[in-house]
Formats: structure tokens, sequence, C-alpha cells
């Protein structure tokens, strides 16, 4: 029996992992699947390893692995794998597949061109998460990026809260005159986006003019997102059962 888990990385705020639960339950009512369940990679009672084994109990032999994560680096290419393969162990006769990150879809990044509409003459930074180790999430949020700026015509630059793409040398390159606004692309407000805030503040000492957007605040209509990753990661599997048929 094929069944979904939902993997989120989980918040210390109670409020944020239940407002995670009611968006995935969006993404569930759209789903054949009788077995799903949300679990976060940091949260002892709902772990990864304990919501595997119960829905193993359910009777699960194929999961679905759907990283509710924007864009794929450490959780998404390691951590995730890394906890499923441990339960895992013990059940050889279970397979699962992992989902790609849903970040860059377009019912994602409707609502961040939502958020920063009203916005004419700035400069826009999207600032994501970002790795030092892992290049897909700058190359993936770029393409993005450049997707928006055709749609609005706005002057929109990527960039990110770590690596490559770095927000604190972005804003170094702007002219302090310019007026500013960085619109923190994450699913939720939480310490990140009050550490952007943060790195900020000498900026805005030094006579920057810089203003902050909400996030996109696990905005319901995001689920279609998910909902296309799950129908891609089938046409996959579909076509690699046929392939070895």
């Amino acid at each position: 029996m094929q069944g979904i888990i939902y993997i989120a990385h989980g918040s210390k705020m109670p409020d944020k992992n239940q407002l995670f639960r009611k968006f995935v339950d969006q993404i569930i009512q759209s789903r054949p699947e009788t077995v799903q369940r949300l679990a976060f990679l940091e949260k002892d009672d709902e772990n990864v390893p304990i919501v595997t084994r119960h829905m193993i109990d359910k009777g699960v032999t194929n999961f679905i692995v759907m990283p509710m994560l924007l864009f794929p680096a450490m959780h998404a290419v390691e951590d995730i794998p890394a906890q499923l393969d441990e339960v895992l162990c013990d059940y050889p006769h279970i397979t699962y597949n992992i989902a790609d990150c849903f970040g860059d879809e377009p019912a994602v990044y409707k609502v961040c061109e939502q958020i920063i509409s009203s916005f004419n003459d700035e400069t826009i930074l999207i600032t994501a998460h970002g790795n030092k180790r892992f290049t897909e999430p700058d190359e993936r949020l770029t393409a993005m990026v450049n997707l928006m700026k055709n749609n609005t015509g706005q002057n929109l630059i990527s960039a990110m809260l770590y690596g490559n793409l770095s927000f604190e040398e972005k804003l170094k390159q702007i002219d302090k005159n310019k007026k500013i606004v960085i619109m923190p692309y994450f699913l939720f407000d939480g310490h990140l986006v009050r550490k952007i805030k943060r790195l900020s503040q000498p900026f805005i000492e030094a006579g920057y003019d810089i203003t902050f957007t909400e996030t996109l605040d696990l905005d319901f209509s995001m689920a279609q997102g998910v909902l296309n990753k799950l129908r891609e990661l089938e046409e996959d599997m579909y076509v690699s059962r046929n392939a070895y048929s």
C-alpha cells in the first residue's frame, strides 16, 4: 500500500506547527492515499522515525516522501533520506521515493508576486535560506526570480541568507540612495527572518532605505505546488516501472 509522509522542518513555535498541519490537510484532501501523515525533522513527538513506524503499522509498504521545503539542500538531500534509511533498515521490503521541493512552483512564486506587487521603483531582494555546500537552491531561485522579472517588470534580485548569493553582499552593491525591499522567501516568519533583519540593521544605520515585506506565510494557495510535485514524482515512477518491465 502506498502512503505519503510530508516532512517539514518544524518550529519551536507551536502555532507555526499547527499552521503547517492545516496547510498539509489541504493537500491530503486532494490525494487518494488512505494513509498520509505529517512529520517534523525537529520535533520529539512527531518526528520522522515515529511517524514512519506508525504508517508501517497501518500497512504502508511504499512511501511517497514529500519534503515540505522550498529548495533542496541539506535537509532534503541528506537529513530526510538518512532518517528514513535508519528506520527502514529493519524493513527491507519497504521502499520510498522522494518528491522534489516546491519553492519554485508557479503557485508559490505567484504568492510572492502578490506580496511585492505594490513596489514599483524599488530594488527588491527575494531572499531565501541558501547553503554554502549546495548550489541548486541558488540556481533554482535565480531562474525563478528571472521568470518573476519577466512577469512583473520589477527590479528583482535573487539573494540568500547563506551561501554565494549573500544578501549582505548584494546590499553592498546597491546604491544606498535607492529604495530597497527585502522579501523573505520563507514559508513563515521565524528566527531566520529575524536574522535577516538583524544583519540588515548596520545597513539601515548607514543610511540605506530598507523595507521588509511579509513572508509567504503558508498561503494555502501554495498547496497546488506541492500537488504538482507529487504528480511529477508519480509520473517518474511510472516511467521507471515501465522501463524495467
